[in-house]
């Protein structure tokens, strides 16, 4: 009855056309294209007819040029595909495949390899890595695949392995004697977006790099988006300069490498008989180069964009600005002379729902116009 296959798999068929139907589908066996160029060992076509996927158990050996071959004849007649093995091979992973575990007692059949997600192994660090998605069912993952849920993706960014749970090295069971490697796995759209973003991110930095040693203003732009670097100055000067007879032509700016490559405002100060000189410490950087993961380790107060605040975390002293609105505020703010001297003011004083510190604007810290 199957046809000189050998039970695993005719079992296997069986289990992926029960899957298919679990996940509404319509399944059927050896579906062969009209031009005879394709033959499926099940096929899943969804209820309206306008989907069909190829469901393959390769349990035979097969070189990777002959199943990329078959694979793309199936691409050609609009024909989805996934290949399962139950043990690693030479053509797992160069096409859209899954490894499985059986367990035949129990009747359960599960994923040992092909699906990952992608997530930060150092939570210190801006960058992602492919890891295992586990624990996932047979009938989960054909559910997955008909569903749309999960495609298969060839990564793109630096990260191109899927690690264990050691984060050094590819997981026991997307490895063998006979496999080097997965260059094709399942994921899901959010994940698949993800490693498309942080192959741009180096990209950018590539390009940044190579304008940073032509013109490093050029590099600042292109990095921050910044273009206004006047109205930038203008702001910044506004905000920290504590003397107002002070102008603009009394503070400098540069492109600071101990400071990350972010723009430094130094200040000068009247240093008795000597004449001015520049503050040995900048008394703002904006937009060092820390969001790909490096610390901030200087005690000198940082600036950001207000669009970059999501990615900002475990930075003290930081403020955000907006030069369309023209203005520049500080994360955590400082208490201001009116909310110390409430404190003060509370802590000897009986509490009085009618008091003055019961005014919600005394001590408003929000910018105008920014965002809460």
């Amino acid at each position: 009855m199957s046809g000189g296959e050998s039970i695993d798999h005719h079992l296997l068929k069986l289990e992926l056309a029960q899957a298919a139907r679990a996940a509404g589908f319509h399944a059927e066996y050896e579906v062969a294209a009209p031009d005879r160029s394709w033959r499926a060992d099940v096929m899943a076509t969804s209820v309206d007819g306008t989907q069909r996927v190829a469901l393959e158990a390769q349990l035979s050996l097969i070189t990777p040029e002959d199943i990329q071959q078959r694979t793309n004849r199936y691409e050609q007649g609009g024909v989805g595909v996934c290949w399962f093995g139950l043990r690693p091979r030479p053509w797992v992973g160069s096409v859209p495949s899954i490894l499985l575990n059986s367990d035949r007692d129990k009747g359960v059949w599960s994923v040992s390899a092909g699906i990952a997600r992608m997530t930060k192994l150092d939570p210190n660090s801006s960058f992602q890595q492919w890891v295992p998605v586990e624990e996932v069912t047979l009938v989960d993952a054909v559910t997955w695949i008909l569903s749309g849920r999960m495609q298969p993706h060839r990564p793109l960014s630096l990260a191109k392995t899927v690690l264990g749970r050691d984060g050094r090295q590819w997981p026991p069971g997307w490895v063998g004697s006979t496999l080097d490697k997965w260059h094709v796995w399942w994921t899901t759209s959010r994940h698949i977006d993800v490693d498309a973003q942080q192959d741009r991110d180096h990209r950018e930095q590539i390009h940044i790099a190579m304008l940073r040693s032509h013109s490093p203003m050029r590099a600042f732009r292109a990095r921050t988006k910044i273009e206004n670097i006047t109205g930038l100055k203008s702001l910044i000067v506004k905000q920290f300069n504590n003397n107002a007879t002070r102008s603009e032509a009394d503070f400098h700016i540069r492109l600071d490498p101990i400071y990350a490559d972010g723009l430094a405002f130094y200040g000068y100060r009247w240093h008795g008989g000597l004449g001015t000189i520049r503050d040995r410490e900048p008394f703002v950087v904006v937009c060092p180069d820390i969001l790909g993961g490096r610390h901030w380790v200087n005690n000198v107060p940082v600036a950001f964009p207000v669009a970059f605040r999501d990615r900002l975390t475990g930075i003290r002293d930081l403020w955000l600005f907006d030069l369309e609105q023209g203005a520049i505020w500080p994360v955590e703010p400082k208490d201001s002379v009116i909310s110390s001297a409430l404190a003060s003011w509370r802590s000897v004083t009986t509490a009085d729902t009618t008091s003055v510190d019961s005014r919600p604007d005394l001590d408003n810290t929000d910018p105008p116009n920014s965002a809460s």
